[in-house]
């Protein structure tokens, strides 16, 4: 696992549709309700960090969630959710969340598959929800972290490495929620800074 470097690897560019916003709604295997919608997670929470994973089989995933699910407290005391998402089927995402005993939810988001004859168009490791990040993080697993305004998500920051054990640390990423705790203190209404 690496250190948040924010020059070289979060992106926070537009979603697909322009805007940097994100709204789901999506099965969920972990803590929760069966079906978890953003605008539950805006209304209960300051930040959510979505952990995307890269798929069912991959231990260093599995490492980082029980590293999570370890060090939870640290980021709910932050106003933080901690979501993990799974490209693979609900079945596969509650196999984790009855190993890891997760205190937080665990999402399923498969792409839906397309099949032309007997051809599999859908790579298995793919997001559907989730895909506009997929493709801005270079190697899973990744985090993006958003912040809860009114009832949406807004898209602060993306991160992930060219490799997959490029993922931030979970010191790193408490920092970096700080960092973004305070900048938001720091300013006012309109986004003035308070300071100026």
């Amino acid at each position: 696992m690496s250190e948040w470097s924010p020059g070289e690897r979060t992106v926070t560019e537009p979603n697909t549709d322009g805007n940097r916003y994100f709204d789901f709604e999506l099965p969920n295997v972990g803590a929760g309700s069966e079906t978890l919608h953003s605008a539950t997670l805006a209304a209960e929470h300051e930040y959510v960090l979505a952990v995307l994973l890269r798929n069912h089989y991959c231990p260093l995933c599995r490492e980082l969630v029980r590293e999570l699910a370890g060090r939870y407290d640290e980021f709910a005391t932050r106003g933080t959710a901690v979501v993990p998402v799974l490209p693979d089927i609900r079945e596969r995402a509650l196999v984790w969340h009855r190993r890891y005993e997760l205190p937080f939810p665990m999402l399923a988001d498969p792409a839906a598959d397309v099949v032309t004859g007997d051809r599999r168009e859908t790579a298995p490791d793919e997001f559907e929800t989730f895909e506009p990040f997929q493709r801005t993080i270079p190697s899973l697993p990744g985090v993006a972290l958003l912040e809860c305004v009114d009832d949406s998500l807004k898209i602060v920051s993306r991160h992930g490495g060219p490799n997959p054990q490029d993922v931030p640390t979970i010191d790193s990423l408490l920092r970096r929620l700080d960092a973004q705790r305070d900048s938001d203190v720091a300013e006012g209404p309109e986004g003035i800074r308070a300071d100026t």
